[in-house]
């Protein structure tokens, strides 16, 4: 398929919308878990405790960061019970701030981190936990928090959940501009119109950015059906909620440092929910064939939480990297979610030979929408899939040798 120049308008529109970064090679990575864990252990923990080996085997994270932990023995027995069971002697809790209600937790794997620094925020309801970290191969020091928001509906409940971001952002604002730093939890927000949301996303030194450039209005809309988070279930058992995948709850969010192209960094296109291709809205995990993880997987998944675990990499590059070759400028996407069709539209530093293809959540290349010599400048082509299932893909461009360009695209029923 040969790629279209658009209009002088839309050129000038597409490349202020697009911003020209190469991707330097990575000299390591670290991948975070965030985990809802369903308050752990309650009456079920020991029970429960082969269906987390599962998930985790599966997810392979580096660091975890739990809510919903039941106190201190919830901390030790997520240790024993699953880690120590899982990868003896390999994990270790970080420092731990037992609450009013129930708790977040850290575990580190393999010495990966060290804990320099850690406290928590006092709020009216569940208090908000950091930990200071310096990752041990690279160096740099990294800013984790840990939240549980007021949960449920109402402008009630929504006010409740500002007023402990206020505290958070007043925390965020006070942290040095270069300072990394990132919020994992459960949000319990629905929509990007609440007043919370507002308030984190906000313009200042404290803002936080969504990875996944998926705002919205969340809450039981097919339209994000990829990025949701609860519920696994549709039945009721041990506590959890049901519905089916119907809400965005879990977020890692970054500071805009993490995601500047320099030094460490939040991998965007690495942020995953683990379990969810995108075909389960108003289902449980476990109904008909899950498209991103095996059945043994995704029942481990129902079993031990109501929530899906996140997943992200912190990357670092090396102190020397240089690009062999000017990469092309980011891909854009519009309209995204989409059906039927979407475009790609991206510029070219130089001319060269370009390819772009397109993949599926396993890798598998679904689609070659351009591969040929093209000038520089800006282009644009469009994807009509046929035959394909909803749920993630994944467009890569590249030029010659230079690093790729990325972008995740989310095809609608």
């Amino acid at each position: 398929m040969t790629p279209s120049r658009p209009s002088p308008r839309a050129a000038l529109l597409g490349l202020a919308a697009l911003c020209l970064a190469t991707l330097p090679a990575v000299a390591g990575s670290l991948r975070l878990m965030d985990y809802n864990l369903l308050n752990f252990p309650g009456s079920t923990g020991a029970s429960r405790a082969p269906y987390f080996r599962t998930v985790l085997a599966e997810a392979a994270p580096d660091l975890i960061v739990a809510e919903e932990v039941l106190g201190t023995a919830g901390r030790d027995q997520f240790l024993s019970l699953v880690l120590d069971v899982a990868e003896p002697g390999l994990w270790e809790a970080a420092f731990f701030h037992d609450g009013t209600d129930t708790d977040r937790a850290l575990f580190i794997r393999d010495s990966c981190a060290a804990v320099i620094d850690a406290g928590w925020l006092d709020t009216d309801l569940r208090d908000i936990d950091w930990w200071d970290l310096r990752l041990t191969e690279s160096g740099d020091t990294l800013r984790v928090y840990g939240l549980h928001l007021k949960a449920s509906q109402g402008s009630t409940e929504e006010q409740r959940r500002y007023a402990e971001c206020l505290v958070l952002r007043a925390d965020l604002d006070a942290l040095p501009p270069q300072r990394a730093a990132l919020v994992c939890g459960d949000y319990n927000i629905y929509t990007y119109t609440e007043p919370a949301w507002q308030l984190l996303r906000s313009e200042g030194p404290g803002q936080l950015l969504d990875p996944l450039d998926q705002e919205g209005p969340w809450h039981n809309n097919l339209a994000y059906a990829p990025v949701h988070t609860q519920s696994t279930r549709t039945a009721s058992f041990g506590g959890g909620a049901t519905g089916g995948l119907d809400d965005r709850f879990d977020f890692i969010l970054p500071r805009p440092v993490l995601m500047d192209g320099i030094g460490l960094e939040l991998d965007p296109l690495s942020y995953l929910v683990l379990g969810n291709d995108g075909n389960h809205f108003n289902q449980a995990i476990i109904d008909g064939v899950n498209g991103v993880v095996s059945a043994e997987v995704a029942n481990a998944l129902h079993e031990s939480s109501d929530h899906l675990p996140l997943l992200v990499n912190l990357t670092w590059q090396p102190v020397t990297a240089v690009a062999t070759a000017p990469a092309p400028t980011r891909l854009d996407a519009w309209p995204n979610p989409f059906n039927p069709a979407t475009r790609l539209a991206f510029g070219l530093p130089t001319a060269g030979h370009a390819r772009l293809a397109v993949y599926d959540a396993l890798g598998r290349q679904v689609a070659l929408l351009v591969n040929e010599a093209l000038p520089a400048g800006p282009l644009q082509v469009d994807w009509h899939p046929t035959g394909l299932p909803a749920g993630l893909y994944l467009a890569e461009l590249r030029l010659d040798g230079a690093p790729a360009a990325r972008t995740k695209l989310v095809l609608l029923k």
